[in-house]
């Protein structure tokens, strides 16, 4: 096979003769839609509830949908100079922020294609491809060699349908051969990232670091030149999946993030609080992880409705495995978990490891204190080369019952996608495993070569295929029937805001979409989360929310033909945060009667968010008359009513952060004075918005009244 045809054909550790599946046609009633076609190479698809639709692919460029009927894709990035793209590498993980896009972030995972540089040594430990001291082809096979990378997951900020201001969370991950690289990031709903990372090393040996890179060694676990084929002394290749048991062991006491699952805190990539060691004494990579053990976890699954994490092990030559990794618990409980490889495969032991760190695990209950191996809760034998490159859980209710809550996953080398049905016989909320090997085959056949698999809109199962360039939707109409389901989107309304209570939303469902041409669509909205569709109907409807909290807000989008979608998004309404604050003076310390004051009150607003009808008020001195204002904005902001009036001010300000309004007060002091000349401003926020630092909220002005006493007849002025 030449190269080109490997890079599609092959590209996901499908390095191995392809063992084809026989031609199977779908299931009676199941339909396939092609409609996103004509990408490089796709290597997943993604959903916003907005209608927006993302296909990542593999060389590096993403592009955007505005909905599943868009001709014409828009490129919302290019990190191509970024991404190492060779065999496994590439750009193969995506995630969209769970509160897209109000909150614009969207997340990459990547093989990085660039030098990186150890905090303490300016050297780079991977270089740059193409480099002379890289092996080319880059270190497919050869001994000893390996263009090392690493991967890299990175937050991008989407304005409009453009991503830029890349942030780097991780970069630490030691990978020496093109196999085996960086796959899948997710949010949990806790609201952590999750993301997975494979061993790195040589699928053509028991590789344990013997065949380590002269020219890029592994800095924090060198080969050990006395003793280079010992696995006593040596720990690198597949052995690095095992790292964390001997993290002691590495230079720097920091393992690598080779063969685990992290869990970690999207906004800066720190470890995420409650996972196993998140209080140990231990470094930050062993703080990140819940998981490892693991070959090449390229695809994992949130199960629905829980926290549960389902990962895909990509084996080496005999089972393929799929992990169950449970909630991680809120009370700092979580148990660490070790899928064993490369001691184990599948359930058995790995012929071609046998140094110290696996003969403790397979010693059963004596591990010599390591974490003992956690059993995959599915296996399957290969049937010449197999990789589990999907896992998905059917969310929908248009599939025939069978299929209700049931994982589907895909075999991009056997060409095949399985169906394991739901069975809980003990009632525990937790799948019954099938027999291993014993799942049923779904569709088979070169169009269901997958390298990921999605639930989309209406629950439907996406999948790209990564040799035709095709996102293919699988969708169900049983009979005979040709209707296809609509696609609903949601999103607020562009004038909408969460901040501030009570708070009037509007939301959109403009940008949903249905398949059949001539369908009439119709909108029916639950506005406050008790899954009645009553609140409203037509494409956009709104709602006063007069207290804070969080609202799942949905829309059913119904094509008058007996099909529906339903697309939800969830509505935080707080309190407004407004550090608002008052700064009053008239420039003077004393007056006498009959002298003209003129203040300046400034009010401000340093935010975080906008305040709508910020009360501002003066008591003035009763010693002062004929007082006059005239309100000036500044920064967006906006005095109330006319902008001017007599007497003291009793104004309703509109203040964006950063905004202010000034007051530019005239007043006369009375001839009858006889008192110090006290006057007082103030801004107070309106209901529904909190000031963390009302101290200055309030000013004061504080005149002496000059008690100069002149003779009859005596002119100051000298006139």
């Amino acid at each position: 096979m030449d190269a080109s045809l490997r890079k599609a054909a092959m590209a996901l550790g499908l390095c191995l003769s392809i063992g084809m599946a026989s031609a199977q046609s779908l299931p009676a009633g199941f339909n396939l839609d092609n409609r996103l076609s004509n990408r490089n190479a796709p290597t997943g698809v993604y959903f916003a509830h907005d209608g927006r639709v993302f296909v990542t692919e593999k060389g590096g460029t993403i592009y955007v949908y505005q909905n599943l009927l868009d001709p014409a894709p828009q490129l919302l990035v290019d990190l191509s100079s970024q991404v190492h793209d060779f065999w496994d590498r590439g750009l193969l993980g995506f995630a969209l922020d769970p509160r897209f896009p109000e909150q614009p972030y969207v997340y990459v995972q990547y093989a990085y294609n660039g030098g990186l540089f150890p905090a303490s040594d300016p050297t780079p430990w991977a270089p740059r491809w193409p480099s002379t001291d890289c092996p080319s082809p880059p270190g497919s096979t050869s001994s000893g060699g390996g263009c090392v990378i690493s991967g890299r997951i990175s937050r991008l900020t989407v304005t409009g349908n453009t991503a830029a201001d890349e942030q780097v969370l991780i970069e630490d991950w030691y990978q020496q051969y093109p196999s085996h690289s960086i796959g899948t990031i997710l949010f949990g709903p806790d609201g952590y990232l999750y993301a997975g990372g494979g061993d790195g090393a040589s699928f053509n040996w028991g590789d344990y670091g013997q065949t380590g890179n002269a020219t890029w060694p592994d800095q924090r676990s060198p080969l050990n030149a006395a003793n280079p084929n010992s696995q006593a002394t040596n720990h690198g290749g597949s052995l690095r999946s095992q790292g964390l048991e001997v993290e002691s062991q590495y230079v720097g006491q920091q393992v690598w993030l080779n063969g685990s699952i992290i869990r970690i805190n999207p906004a800066d990539g720190s470890h995420a609080p409650g996972n196993p060691l998140a209080t140990a004494g231990l470094s930050e990579n062993a703080k990140r992880i819940v998981a490892y053990g693991l070959r090449n976890p390229f695809r994992f699954t949130v199960r629905p409705n829980t926290g549960e994490i389902w990962v895909g092990d990509v084996g080496d030559t005999a089972w393929e495995e799929i992990n169950r990794i449970p909630a991680v618990p809120t009370d700092g409980s979580a148990t660490l978990l070790n899928f064993g490889w490369p001691c184990y495969e599948g359930r058995g032991h790995h012929g071609n490891f046998i140094g110290p760190i696996c003969t403790a695990l397979y010693s059963g209950g004596d591990t010599g204190g390591r974490t003992p191996q956690t059993q995959p809760w599915y296996t399957y034998q290969h049937v010449g080369s197999s990789d589990t490159t999907g896992l998905a859980f059917y969310e929908g209710s248009s599939y025939p019952a069978q299929y209700h809550n049931s994982l589907f996953a895909a075999d991009n080398s056997r060409q095949i996608i399985f169906n394991i049905p739901f069975v809980d016989a003990n009632g525990d909320g937790v799948p019954d495993a099938p027999p291993d090997s014993s799942a049923s085959a779904f569709f088979g056949g070169s169009l269901a070569t997958a390298v990921q698999l999605i639930s989309g809109p209406g629950g439907d199962l996406f999948y790209p295929n990564i040799n035709t360039g095709k996102v293919s939707r699988l969708w169900y109409c049983g009979g005979g029937c040709t209707n296809q389901a609509p696609s609903a989107a949601i999103a607020l309304d562009a004038t909408s805001s969460a901040d501030g209570v009570p708070r009037t939303i509007g939301f959109s469902a403009a940008n949903s979409v249905d398949p059949n041409s001539g369908d009439t669509l119709g909108y029916d909205w639950d506005l406050d989360g008790d899954g009645n569709f009553g609140d409203a109907s037509g494409a956009t409807a709104s709602r006063v929310y007069g207290a804070p909290g969080s609202y799942r807000v949905a829309v059913r989008v119904s094509d008058g033909a007996g099909a529906s979608d339903v697309q939800s998004m969830l509505v935080t309404v707080r309190e407004a945060v407004a550090d608002l604050g008052v700064v009053f003076d008239d420039g003077v310390t004393s007056a006498r009667p009959g002298d003209t004051l003129h203040y300046v009150l400034t009010v401000t607003n340093q935010g975080p968010d906008a305040v709508f009808g910020a009360v501002v008020a003066t008591t003035l001195s009763t010693q002062l008359t004929g007082i006059t204002w005239i309100c000036t904005p500044a920064g967006g902001a906006s005095c109330g009513g006319s902008g001017s009036g007599s007497g003291d001010v009793a104004d309703s300000a509109d203040l964006p952060a950063n905004g202010s309004v000034t007051y530019a007060i005239t007043a006369t002091v009375v001839a009858a004075a006889n008192a110090p000349i006290d006057s007082d401003a103030s801004v107070a926020a309106p209901s529904g918005t909190s000031d963390p630092n009302p101290a200055d909220n309030q000013a004061s002005d504080i005149d002496a009244l000059d008690d100069t006493i002149f003779a009859d007849g005596f002119d100051p002025t000298g006139s």
